[in-house]
């Protein structure tokens, strides 16, 4: 079932149902548009903001999915899934994951015990697009 209010776009949120816009805030247009002021209205608008769902991710499938990374420092992480101070780095992957301080991981693992890659703090995993 779709939250979606009548008159709201696809993909955006009411803020507010009637008031005066400040400079950088989204409005919605009497034809029904997203319209971001630079200065504020004159007028009330209804209010809307664009929703912001958070990007999802997977273990990668392969070491195809994984060699675009290969070069990026990942977090260490304790039993508890702790991030640790320090860092790895692969030293060699396959079909199913990678070398990393002299041990092998699956890429299932990897993903699991929350490792991230440290430059952007994202999952070591492949983003899934939706």
């Amino acid at each position: 079932m779709s939250n979606q209010i009548p008159g709201v776009p696809e993909g955006w949120d009411l803020v507010h149902a009637n008031r005066l816009a400040e400079a950088g805030e989204f409005i919605l247009t009497e034809e029904g548009d997203p319209y971001m002021t630079s200065t504020g209205s004159g007028r009330p608008y209804p209010i809307i903001r664009k929703i912001e769902k958070p990007a999802k991710y997977r273990p990668f499938a392969n070491a195809e999915e994984y060699l675009p990374e290969a070069d990026r420092k990942i977090s260490r992480v304790a039993n508890g899934g702790q991030q640790t101070a320090g860092f790895l780095r692969s030293t060699g992957c396959d079909s199913l994951g990678i070398w990393v301080d002299g041990a092998y991981r699956t890429f299932l693992v990897m993903f699991k015990r929350g490792h991230v890659f440290l430059d952007d703090g994202t999952p070591f995993g492949a983003k899934i697009d939706e």
